[in-house]
């Protein structure tokens, strides 16, 4: 196909399907071409039974860039097609986003898929519905490997990447997301919704009051206090810590495109920074009813993975507590 054919094709289609503008009128122009453009790998009698219900709810979610749109389009298309080839009812959004069709979905379709790319599409799926009005759950986040806790010399590393980066806004970032992952153990989810009045001293001692599906409030270790309060000193109260243009479909990305756009030595990924955050105190003796709570786990079964993280211990130091000892007090 030749690019005027295709800029005719797009001209013609926006003709067709100009009146789903009005769904979303600030729709950028680019992206409402990337949707009109988009061809995706399904036959063309579902694409032509899918087209104006999967244009019509991209444009409800309002995508705001080309990553974002590609995605969006490539998963739902999908999704609805299957949707459409099994059922052939009506498309609507009450009808086509429910979990019984996600949850069959990804069983069927992407089965022999890994479970990271089965909670991805998961993710994307249950975040339209949310959106669009379905009340839905996604996947657990896969089973994937822990990685160790950073060394003293890479977290060393990290600090000086942060400073060195060449704008103040750049370097405020870093910092606020090595003292939110770093010194109170942050989920990517979390971080992106940290306001700067949501950091609070008391008595010489840092804490962040975490909002969302775990509310709580984190005290901050002092190793990472002072970069936390770096990324925040003179600013105001309900700007959040680690800015950025928010993508509303997974907000976290922006931290990964911060990092891609601002390579480290020691990336200073916020998966890691929370498992070096988790070890810490278990190394510490933190009771595991304490670090639950403040880590943000519904569970105990999450928590326990990261105790074949944590230093081997001399069991002859707790022969007294085990024997039921007074502690000394």
């Amino acid at each position: 196909m030749t690019d005027k054919t295709r800029s005719n094709d797009i001209r013609r289609d926006a003709e067709t399907y100009g009146h789903l503008l009005d769904l979303r009128p600030a729709t950028p122009d680019f992206v409402w071409h990337l949707m009109l453009g988009y061809r995706p790998h399904v036959n063309a009698s579902q694409w032509a039974a899918v087209r104006e219900f999967t244009l019509a709810t991209a444009v409800t979610l309002g995508p705001t860039t080309f990553d974002s749109t590609r995605r969006l389009m490539s998963m739902s298309t999908r999704f609805h097609a299957w949707v459409w080839a099994t059922s052939e009812r009506e498309l609507t959004v009450e009808r086509v986003y429910t979990q019984n069709n996600i949850d069959l979905y990804v069983q069927n379709q992407l089965g022999r898929r890994s479970p990271v790319h089965q909670w991805g599409v998961t993710r994307q799926l249950v975040a339209n519905g949310r959106e669009l009005t379905a009340a839905l759950r996604g996947l657990p986040a896969p089973d994937m490997k822990l990685r160790a806790p950073f060394a003293p010399a890479q977290i060393a590393t990290m600090h000086s990447w942060a400073n060195r980066l060449n704008t103040i806004k750049k370097r405020q970032n870093a910092w606020g997301l090595l003292g939110l992952a770093g010194g109170a153990g942050l989920r990517a989810e979390e971080i992106v919704n940290v306001n700067v009045d949501h950091v609070d001293v008391l008595n010489g001692r840092v804490f962040v009051n975490v909002s969302g599906d775990t509310p709580r409030r984190v005290p901050v270790r002092h190793a990472w206090a002072r970069v936390l309060l770096k990324s925040i000193d003179d600013r105001t109260g309900n700007e959040r810590v680690f800015r950025g243009p928010v993508i509303e479909e997974y907000r976290p990305r922006i931290i990964q495109t911060f990092l891609t756009d601002h390579p480290a030595q020691v990336r200073p990924t916020p998966a890691r920074l929370r498992a070096s955050w988790i070890v810490h105190h278990l190394d510490n003796d933190v009771p595991l009813p304490v670090l639950k709570e403040l880590g943000g786990f519904r569970t105990y079964d999450t928590l326990a993975r990261y105790l074949e993280l944590a230093k081997p211990r001399d069991l002859s130091l707790y022969t007294g507590l085990l024997i039921g000892e007074e502690l000394a007090r």
